[in-house]
């Protein structure tokens, strides 16, 4: 079921595209829709996952990776229907493209698994907020939320960067290929 919902948000994605391309770059209250229920899909998979302790691998990989190519998604479709300008959406997806290029190595290289870091979900529910707010064009209000959370946002991946390059090195030393 946790993994079910996971593909489904990850299938979600071209519809909501599609229904924000339809408002653009104005209100769309159906794309805020549906991106809420995806937030609050991903809520729903984890806690079912450890309420039922039906958590598996796949999940503990694929939904992280879902989550960042899913906000990975948004911030293009918000720069490419020129509701935000290029400069707000450039150091968010340079984050969100290293931190999935690193997950690969770090997959292969050691036996770690993904650590959530809870002021990384925190920045990355602000964020989902402004980028919610600037959907329903609610811009002053999604610029004062962009700029709390593409700061803790982009904190965290500096130190999910770091995390991942020790990781490879510990592996290294223990004659892991790396």
């Amino acid at each position: 079921m946790p993994n079910a919902l996971t593909v489904l948000r990850l299938c979600a994605l071209p519809v909501i595209v599609y229904l924000y391309g339809l408002d653009a770059p104005g209100a769309s209250w159906p794309a805020a829709t549906l991106i809420i229920c995806a937030a609050l899909s991903d809520v729903a998979d984890g806690h079912i996952a450890r309420h039922y302790g039906v958590q598996s691998e796949f999940g503990c990989w694929v939904d992280p990776i879902v989550d960042r190519v899913f906000f990975f998604v948004i911030v293009a479709m918000l720069w490419y229907f020129g509701t935000l300008p290029w400069l707000a959406v450039l150091p968010l997806l340079i984050r969100d493209g290293l931190i999935l290029a690193l997950a690969v190595p770090t997959l292969v290289c050691t036996s770690e698994k993904p650590q959530i870091m809870r002021w990384s979900k925190f920045g990355n529910f602000v964020l989902v907020c402004a980028l919610l707010w600037f959907i329903v064009d609610a811009r002053d209000v999604g610029w004062a939320f962009y700029a709390v959370g593409a700061t803790l946002y982009i904190g965290s991946g500096l130190l999910y960067g770091y995390k991942a390059l020790a990781w490879a090195r510990r592996a290294r030393r223990r004659g892991a290929p790396a």
